[in-house]
């Protein structure tokens, strides 16, 4: 018998339906991250909210807002098997349970919902991938792992869509640019790079260094948002991705949502 093994950054990303009541709104990609022996799901702001993160007017045609986010998770099995699972999104006073940027609020389009896991759930955190230690540069191809029109394979494993990186990553901003022509439902998707070849740390100077490495690696650079539209879709393929560090930022800062 052959054994098929999954890539692990596969078994990441979690397929998931926003809802107001019975009805649902939109779809989505999300995963789990650990922090401070906690867990957190993590999508984009838009989502969570149901509003769009600039204008904050309601995506929904209808003007629902979630009050849940269904996740197609996995089991805790030894094989890939999903099963949705529900997270209420409200407390009881009807106010958001998700945290935003303790400063900069819906501007970073990023948003953190603490979870408690079921038994009956496997967890596969973001940051348990192990992560080569490398410097993400303009030009270096990345892949955003969602669910572009809810597609996925037979299992709920998401598509690789593959990115360039189009803006230079390594500025104070909270974010960059990605050369990709993604599609809704890949909202929230992780954006993984990974390399193959040579690593060189200082690319200013020709000598080799003790950093410097050849191989294969995988690092979590941040979180997809959507594209940034022109006068069409066509116009300029650019999506934008949150760097992964406002994660924590998010986290740590321990700011509910006011909307």
């Amino acid at each position: 018998m052959t054994t098929v093994r999954t890539d692990f950054c596969s078994q990441i990303p979690i397929f998931t339906k926003t809802a107001f009541g019975a009805t649902g709104l939109s779809t989505a990609t999300a995963f789990f991250y650990r922090r401070n022996e906690s867990m957190y799901l993590v999508s984009n702001w838009h989502v969570l909210s149901g509003r769009n993160a600039q204008t904050l007017e309601p995506l929904d045609k209808n003007c629902g807002i979630p009050d849940r986010v269904e996740c197609y998770a996995l089991k805790a099995s030894d094989f890939i098997e999903r099963v949705w699972h529900s997270f209420p999104l409200l407390d009881d006073g009807g106010n958001p349970r998700w945290l935003h940027h303790p400063s900069l609020q819906n501007q970073v389009d990023v948003a953190v919902l603490p979870v408690e896991i079921p038994a009956s759930l496997r967890t596969c955190a973001m940051n348990d991938l192990a992560e080569a230690e490398m410097t993400l540069r303009v030009s270096h191809d990345v892949f955003v792992l969602g669910y572009p029109l809810g597609i996925q394979d037979v299992v709920g494993l998401p598509i690789w869509k593959r990115a360039s990186v189009a803006s230079e990553p390594g500025t104070s901003a909270p974010s960059f640019l990605v050369d990709t022509a993604t599609r809704q439902g890949m909202s929230g998707s992780p954006v993984i790079l990974r390399y193959r070849g040579f690593h060189k740390s200082d690319p200013t100077t020709p000598a080799v260094s003790a950093e410097d490495w050849f191989g294969e690696g995988d690092m979590f650079v941040g979180v997809y948002s959507g594209r940034l539209l022109g006068a069409s879709e066509l116009e300029a393929q650019l999506g934008i991705v949150w760097k992964s560090r406002v994660i924590d930022e998010i986290i740590d800062g321990g700011s509910r949502a006011e909307i």
